[in-house]
């Protein structure tokens, strides 16, 4: 049980900090029409989804054990499901942009009819980002989910 409330803070924070990094670099490499940037965004996606696996395991641990508490607050289970939710879309839309990325071939990039939908993708996934950490910090700071016990 400790060790899923020691380690899901900490892989969380690897994924969110990587794939903040890939909106701002997206962004700011369609706005200058940067290929470099562009290459290193798209390196960023790639490497946000997969550093998203040991937080999905982490967190579906300490998920399972806290509602498995009688202790958890009543109200848990829906800030529960919320984050989970908006993380799993996370997953799938980040799965996407790099799916749609990966396939552009034309040089520079952003010539690509297909660019605007890898653009759209980050932008939902920016928004799940921004839910999915919402959800948690609520559960945190509100509902003392998660919370070492003293």
């Amino acid at each position: 049980m400790l060790s899923s409330l020691v380690l899901h803070p900490a892989t969380v924070h690897i994924p969110i900090g990587v794939f903040f990094a890939a909106c701002v670099l997206a962004a700011i490499a369609y706005s200058r029409r940067n290929q470099s940037l562009e290459g290193t965004a798209q390196t960023l996606v790639t490497f946000s989804w997969f550093s998203l696996i040991p937080a999905t395991i982490t967190g579906t641990v300490d998920a399972v054990q806290r509602l498995a508490s009688p202790l958890t607050h009543p109200d848990a289970l829906f800030w529960i499901n919320l984050h989970a939710g908006s993380a799993l879309v996370l997953w799938l839309v980040i799965w996407q942009a790099w799916q749609i990325r990966r396939r552009i071939t034309e040089q520079p990039c952003w010539d690509s009819a297909k660019y605007p939908a890898y653009l759209v993708r980050l932008g939902i996934g920016f928004a799940c980002l921004i839910l999915s950490g919402w959800s948690g910090g609520h559960m945190v700071y509100e509902l003392n989910v998660g919370i070492l016990p003293k």
